[in-house]
């Protein structure tokens, strides 16, 4: 089964990789994606993110070339490496992870383990999870992009 590891990827892809080695790595692999440019135009700094989509399942993002993120959802049947899975409630995902609690601000849970996931409100059953790079964590330190120069 396939296995995201927070702080350090999915697979053959890790957050060391660059935006053309995901891209180079998913062709030789004969994996088709999409590809996406997102301006974010009137922040600051104003540094513009790049997303790569494979299917409806997973995108992977970046800045200045460097991945931060990965996103999954929908039909993913990959899990984290505790084993927490889409399609489990979130109950089962506390009772293998206490530290995840709910962020009120960003209206998802988050685990001290480096990782959120958002759940369906009715069902209480996770519909995504991201994985991500340590300086994710904090704005302040994001939101500089020194981590990607």
């Amino acid at each position: 089964m396939k296995t995201l590891v927070p702080y350090k990827g999915f697979e053959d892809l890790s957050f060391e990789m660059s935006y053309e080695d995901v891209r180079r790595t998913l062709r030789e692999n004969k994996v088709k994606f999409i590809t996406e440019h997102w301006p974010n135009k009137g922040c600051s700094p104003e540094v513009a993110w790049d997303i790569i989509r494979v299917g409806e399942d997973i995108s992977f993002f970046f800045a200045k070339g460097k991945m931060f993120k990965i996103y999954v959802e929908n039909r993913f049947s990959g899990r984290l490496e505790n084993g927490i899975s889409l399609g489990m409630t979130i109950a089962e995902a506390q009772s293998i992870d206490p530290s995840i609690q709910y962020d009120d601000w960003e209206e998802e849970y988050t685990s001290s383990l480096g990782y959120w996931l958002e759940d369906d409100v009715e069902s209480r059953e996770i519909i995504s999870i991201t994985v991500f790079i340590k300086e994710l964590e904090n704005d302040e330190v994001f939101f500089r992009y020194e981590w990607c120069d």
